[in-house]
């Protein structure tokens, strides 16, 4: 941990499970460390019982002692811990606060519906690049559905609906669902959404995003069926409405252990995941939403940065940036080589523009894959190009989908090589358009990484000159520090892709 990091701690009481995030946050950079889930699932034991019967209440405890024990042995200097809903709407919940109170060596504060939309916007506004203003963020959890409407840092609205899955649950009586129970909770849902849609749709939101761990699960079983490549993370994955209505209807017709076959299903919420399927779709087709964004990041990470007033979110290409910067300085926090060879990767773009023809986020990719393209060397040189693109698939990089994760894979994975592999799983998970792009990208970073192949950053800059099927690079600097048979090679796959001859002329030191 950086000396000027701050390793802190959130508790998370919901109504689905007991979570615990252990993050180490540096300035305005938060780094997960640690995560541990518990179900629980008080928000169908409240909404069946109204309070939490007294077994419930010592598995709770039990629970917020083993998660607080975790937090304080990974190193957290401050902890916090907060409820939701379950437990501020069980008819006990005073009492049981205090025995959890007790159990987490500090008070657990409970959040109000409105605050934790809140936090859970400012939670998302932090992991997800968002270039369209305003943004409607739709948090389903165990207990409720928190809707969110925020331009930047300000929220504009914002409620807290009961709509939670755990909560709606209690209204299943059988498995699998008959029709009659489905058209009830349907119109549970249609009823708390009723007086809010045309509040929302005047809004005018450009972008609709959803959280939640039952939202990632059903998207990630969306994506399976869909054959989308992922990465680690499903971070700003897009699932289309209708892939999730889809899910839904397959879903309902299966009981429990069906749903557990569904691939990609992870065992734990397969209990429940049908009536969250139920709940975001309707809210999706009620709200005319077509595609909605997924987030990992929510209310956890939202108090975690609002605990510390980080509460602007950055830009678009802020978030990129110092999410790239973040995994370059966990592996190769002292290799000038990596933004040295971003430097000259951007300058070549841009005296090649007429001859590639990509756009202004190309140029932006191409220099976060030059900040990266090295990373695998922390691991082991031989290979090093495989080590690379597995920490950038496995990174956790927010701000980016999972297209572009996959861009950012091939072209670290085939940087130093003459060709690319066709049935790399990154690579061929991308678009013909797509993929036309990681060729013409690879031929641009090849080309840098020659120029500082001693890794010296000899070659200070370099000025593009352009004649009709010939590229003349024009070097300043120290003088290029490689053979001119590694040149030659090294250029092959620039020369083959844009179909020009590739030749230098070596300034030194002017």
């Amino acid at each position: 941990m950086n000396d000027a990091a701050v390793r802190t701690s959130v508790l998370d009481l919901g109504s689905n499970s007991f979570h615990v995030l252990v993050a180490d946050l540096d300035g305005r950079l938060l780094t997960p460390v640690l995560r541990q889930r518990e179900m629980l699932h008080l928000g169908r034991v409240v909404a069946q019982h109204g309070a939490i019967p007294d077994a419930c209440v010592t598995e709770a405890v039990d629970t917020v002692a083993h998660l607080s024990e975790l937090a304080r042995r990974s190193g957290a200097e401050e902890r916090m811990a907060v409820a939701t809903a379950a437990i501020r709407d069980a008819d006990n919940g005073a009492d049981v606060l205090t025995a959890l109170s007790e159990a987490a060596g500090s008070p657990v504060r409970v959040l109000d519906g409105l605050t934790e939309a809140r936090l859970g916007y400012l939670g998302v506004r932090a992991a997800v690049a968002i270039r369209s203003e305003p943004v409607l963020v739709l948090d389903l959890g165990g207990g409720s559905l928190e809707l969110t409407v925020g331009i930047g840092d300000h929220v504009e609205w914002a409620t807290s609906l009961p709509l939670g899955a755990s909560r709606l649950s209690a209204m299943v009586t059988t498995d699998p669902m008959k029709p009659k129970q489905v058209r009830a909770i349907t119109a549970e849902v249609d009823a708390a959404l009723d007086p809010v849609i045309d509040v929302i749709l005047a809004q005018a939101p450009g972008t609709t995003i959803t959280v939640g761990g039952t939202v990632r699960a059903l998207a990630r079983v969306a994506a399976e069926k869909a054959g989308v490549w992922l990465p680690a993370t499903l971070n700003q994955l897009r699932v289309p409405t209708r892939q999730l209505a889809e899910l839904r209807e397959e879903l309902l017709a299966l009981d429990l252990a069906g749903r557990t076959e569904v691939p990609a299903m992870k065992d734990r919420r397969a209990d429940h995941i049908h009536v969250a399927a139920i709940v975001l779709t309707r809210a999706l087709e009620r709200l005319g939403v077509a595609t909605a964004t997924i987030s990992d990041w929510g209310l956890r990470e939202g108090l975690l940065l609002d605990a510390h007033g980080v509460t602007t979110p950055p830009s678009a290409s802020q978030l990129r940036h110092q999410e790239v910067e973040r995994l370059r300085r966990t592996f190769a926090p002292d290799d000038a080589h990596l933004p040295h060879v971003a430097h000259l990767a951007t300058q070549l773009f841009d005296g090649t523009l007429d001859l590639h023809g990509l756009s202004g986020t190309d140029r932006e990719l191409l220099g976060h894959a030059a900040r990266l393209h090295g990373i695998g060397e922390a691991l082991a040189l031989r290979r090093q190009q495989e080590h690379g693109a597995y920490l950038v698939r496995n990174g956790e990089l927010r701000g980016f989908d999972p297209a572009e994760i996959a861009l950012l894979t091939a072209l670290v994975r085939f940087h130093p090589s003459r060709g690319i592999d066709p049935r790399e799983p990154a690579f061929a998970s991308l678009t013909d358009a797509e993929a036309d792009r990681v060729r013409r990208l690879l031929g641009l970073l090849q080309l840098a990484d020659a120029l500082d192949r001693a890794h010296d950053q000899a070659v200070e800059r370099v000025d593009v000159h352009r004649t009709d099927g010939r590229v003349e690079l024009e070097l300043h600097g120290a003088g290029l520090h490689v053979t001119p048979a590694e040149l030659s090679r090294r250029t092959r796959w620039f020369s083959r892709v844009f179909d020009v001859e590739v030749a230098v002329s070596d300034r030194g030191g002017s």
